[in-house]
């Protein structure tokens, strides 16, 4: 008799898991240890081995499907037997995805994964399961032809009705006024029209109908990496009162401190970018501002404040962000923050963070810099109290206490925090000591 495959506790306090992608399809020889499955939990995704030898008789989750821990996934056969029929499984859903089925995405709970509110539906997302012809046949079969343009309007001596600026361009570009249709008062026939019909009409044609622009539209289904980020955003939006602070800081002196220590860091194999400044320095201010290090249980109606500083790090990858945790910053030296950035950096571009690699923030930050934009509004990686958004260091003029007028580095922090466990002057008061340690680097190093 076939033997069930069930999801395993992947990590403490996960309870559910998506499936990616079956690595051995059904009715394909399963060795012991083999890994058969990709499943995504916390926005880590790990290959299950089988624990058992045999055939892959049946899938019981299809790829996309979110299921429970100890939820049976698929049944494995031994050697020689035949396939069996699948018994029911709470949850499941026909692996062939019908039209208009509903994804479960809201089914997920990446935030407190103890709290009974994670249960509850965040929201419901309803895809549409693209058709089997590929994208060329499905437009070929729906685009029409483009209708004819119509008629231009012509006034009372045969000419067609055109503001003097737009026949004179006509003559200089070439083009026949009399083929060119006007979207001005009466149909007159305006500059823009000219330039657009030069161009190839595109400006003056008939608005496309509905089939003709479903044929150019994209459906991409709401899964994996792309779903848990859409869940986090709607659980910070919705169990969180997200305030912004803006401040700059002079970091003149950072810049040259860094530059200074760069090659020793590259003699030992690290990259030093600026990021493990700022961590060391966050850890610094956060002690003397706990509120920002910490969390709300709404249950028990009480703020956890940690007096442990694990600094996640949001790490864009090409299917969205993830945010890999720096654990025990404060006992780290620079260096070795600098390696311990580098590492995670690596196993998150690559699909290679571990479970415990994403677990235990208590503040995170998100270096944008690099991707440009003044500054930003970041999204508290909930159940943290904040976040804070570093944006680029370039050269701006700056007015000194002498009047005097210099380049200097500057940068925008963005911080946001969760009014519900702080007010705006602790918050500011945050943001200033961080900037203090910013800006006179040297006292940073004491503590290094």
């Amino acid at each position: 008799m076939p033997r069930e495959l069930l999801l395993p506790e992947l990590a403490e306090s996960v309870v559910e898991g998506e499936i990616v992608k079956w690595l051995v399809p059904e009715g394909g020889a399963v060795a012991k240890d083999q890994p058969v499955v990709e499943v995504m939990t916390d926005k880590v995704t790990v290959e299950l081995p089988s624990p058992f030898a045999g055939v892959m008789a049946k899938h019981l989750a299809a790829e996309g499907d979110v299921v429970k821990v100890h939820q049976a996934i698929a049944l494995i056969a031994e050697p020689g037997e035949g396939g069996a029929e699948a018994p029911a499984v709470h949850g499941e859903r026909p692996s062939g995805g019908a039209k208009g089925a509903e994804d479960r995405g809201d089914e997920l709970s990446l935030f407190k994964p103890g709290d009974p509110r994670a249960e509850e539906p965040l929201h419901r997302v309803s895809v549409q399961r693209p058709a089997a012809a590929t994208p060329a046949v499905a437009r070929s079969a729906l685009v029409a032809p483009p209708p004819s343009r119509p008629a231009p309007v012509k006034g009372a001596y045969g000419r067609v009705l055109a503001v003097p600026a737009a026949r004179k361009l006509a003559r200089e570009l070439g083009v026949d006024i009399e083929q060119v249709p006007g979207s001005g008062p009466n149909g007159r026939v305006r500059v823009e029209d000219v330039r657009a019909f030069a161009e190839g009409g595109a400006a003056s044609r008939p608005a496309a109908s509905a089939p003709e622009m479903a044929a150019l539209e994209e459906r991409i289904p709401v899964r994996g990496l792309r779903r848990l980020i859409s869940q986090q955003m709607v659980a910070s939006h919705l169990q969180t009162v997200r305030t912004l602070h803006v401040d700059e800081a002079d970091v003149s002196g950072l810049v040259s401190l860094r530059d200074r220590l760069k090659p020793v860091a590259d003699r030992r194999g690290v990259k030093l970018s600026y990021l493990p400044f700022v961590m060391k320095a966050v850890v610094a201010a956060l002690k003397e501002y706990p509120a920002l290090n910490a969390s709300l249980d709404e249950d028990r109606g009480e703020i956890v404040v940690k007096r442990y500083y694990n600094l996640g790090m949001a790490v864009a990858v090409p299917d969205g962000l993830v945010v890999p945790v720096i654990k025990d910053v404060e006992g780290l030296s620079l260096l070795e923050v600098a390696a311990e950035v580098q590492r995670l950096a690596e196993a998150a571009r690559t699909g290679k963070l571990a479970p415990d690699d994403v677990k235990g923030g208590t503040f995170s930050i998100t270096n944008i810099g690099s991707l440009g934009g003044l500054f930003s509004f970041p999204i508290i990686n909930a159940p943290e109290a904040a976040i804070l958004g570093v944006h680029t260091i370039k050269k701006r003029p700056v007015v000194l206490p002498d009047d005097s007028i210099a380049a200097r580095w500057m940068v925008y922090l963005s911080l946001s925090f969760d009014h519900r466990v702080l007010d705006g002057a602790v918050a500011a008061g945050f943001t200033s000591r961080l900037i203090e340690i910013l800006e006179t680097p040297e006292e940073l190093m004491l503590d290094l």
